[in-house]
């Protein structure tokens, strides 16, 4: 009978494993990816978005800046001269680019005909002007422009160049009637050349606008999920059938953060690729900033993944916390105003700061990321401020996970009403 009784106990069925926490975690997170990706919103600020519209724009960009180059270029200029010698007048009618006027025939004055934009620019001599080049002597010149019109300007430094050219010529002239030789005002030659390698050309022009656009799209392409996933079940009433599954609450707003990470990574990762593409493919606008040089290291764009994983986490527990203390999503869209300035202000100092930086700015959330993007870029990161940069992202995304899990712990936040 005991025997009996032993064998029953061994051969009973054992109760089944509960799942362990890294597992439940997973369940929300795959099942909060599912129905993001249902989400066309998202589809669209996430792949279309980056890939298609991205290109398509700078397509267009290139397109009328390539047009605008080409019609300043054949655009012929007027500009009025006032008792300038013949020598001057020659050679600035020998500039096809250029339209003399004169000013000196009993008609408007110079700066009127500038007023008026019947002349860009106006080029106003001295009358005894003859006599002074004659004598070998400088002659004073008064150059007239608007600087509100661009026309102006442009006409100002083609005047500049032609006067350049005008003084190289003259100096000759006036060395040669001395037998003197020309060397004797030139001292010294300069030939220049270039230490840069292809890389670090085409990464100082893509410095300049990709570290904006990742911590831009890592802060805000997940912002449609974030505000959905906090705020809009609540709204929905969805909330409560998820709290009471198995999963912890902490378990739960980690799955959260995760999904809302993962969306705004693909968005910057997606971004990356659709900005560098478009140099890449050689649209002629971008390939004569680049030198027709285009060319990423490998080791560029990993320091990029690494930096924005950080990026990204840290900037998705921040739009969890306002999407859990939402009450809807028309409140949580009205909390983000803060939270994008917050994101921009970094960013565009990103835009006015070189390269070279100080190892304290490492420690500055969000522009020690776009700063190490573009030292990345131009090839001068160190390895130190790459390190502080990660590590410091990582404790400040831990410290917003931290305060998102409490804050989604609290009763009286996860229930406002």
């Amino acid at each position: 009978m005991e025997n009996e009784e032993r064998r029953i106990k061994t051969t009973a069925p054992r109760p089944p494993a509960q799942p362990r926490s890294w597992q439940r975690i997973g369940c929300v997170y795959a099942k909060e990816m599912r129905e993001t990706l249902r989400d066309k919103r998202v589809l669209f600020g996430v792949f279309i978005s980056p890939l298609l519209l991205t290109p398509l724009l700078l397509v267009v960009i290139g397109y009328f800046a390539n047009r605008k180059a080409v019609e300043d270029k054949a655009e012929v200029l007027a500009v009025a001269l006032s008792g300038a010698p013949a020598a001057l007048r020659a050679a600035l009618e020998r500039d096809a680019s250029l339209s003399v006027v004169v000013a000196d025939n009993g008609g408007d004055p110079a700066d009127a005909l500038v007023q008026r934009r019947r002349a860009r620019v106006a080029l106003i001599a001295p009358a005894e002007s003859e006599q002074i080049l004659a004598a070998n002597g400088t002659l004073p010149l008064e150059l007239i422009f608007d600087p509100s019109n661009e026309k102006s300007i442009s006409a100002m430094r083609r005047v500049q160049d032609a006067l350049d050219e005008f003084n190289r010529a003259t100096t000759s002239e006036r060395l040669k009637r001395l037998n003197l030789d020309t060397s004797l005002i030139t001292p010294t030659t300069l030939r220049k050349r270039s230490v840069a390698s292809d890389k670090n050309i085409g990464g100082l022009i893509l410095g300049a606008v990709l570290p904006y656009l990742i911590v831009l799209t890592a802060a805000f392409g997940g912002m449609t999920s974030a505000f959905d996933l906090g705020a809009g079940e609540k709204e929905r009433g969805t909330m409560e059938t998820l709290l009471v599954s198995p999963a912890t609450r902490t378990e739960i707003i980690l799955g959260k953060t995760l999904t809302i990470t993962t969306v705004s990574f693909a968005s910057a990762i997606f971004t990356i690729i659709g900005l560098v593409g478009s140099f890449v493919i050689g649209l002629s606008y971008f390939a004569q900033l680049t030198q027709g040089k285009i060319a990423i290291s490998y080791a560029a764009v990993a320091v990029m993944t690494l930096v924005t994983l950080p990026l990204t986490l840290f900037t998705s527990s921040l739009l969890m916390i306002l999407s859990s203390f939402a009450r809807n999503q028309k409140e949580a869209q009205s909390y983000s105003l803060p939270f994008v300035m917050v994101v921009i202000l970094p960013a565009l100092l990103s835009l006015f700061v070189g390269d070279e930086n100080p190892l304290g700015m490492s420690v500055i959330p969000l522009l020690n990321c776009a700063l190490a993007i573009k030292q990345a870029l131009s090839g001068s990161l160190t390895l130190g401020f790459f390190a502080l940069t990660f590590v410091s992202s990582a404790v400040y995304a831990a410290i917003a996970i931290a305060a998102g899990t409490a804050l989604f712990n609290r009763e009286e936040i996860l229930f406002r009403s």
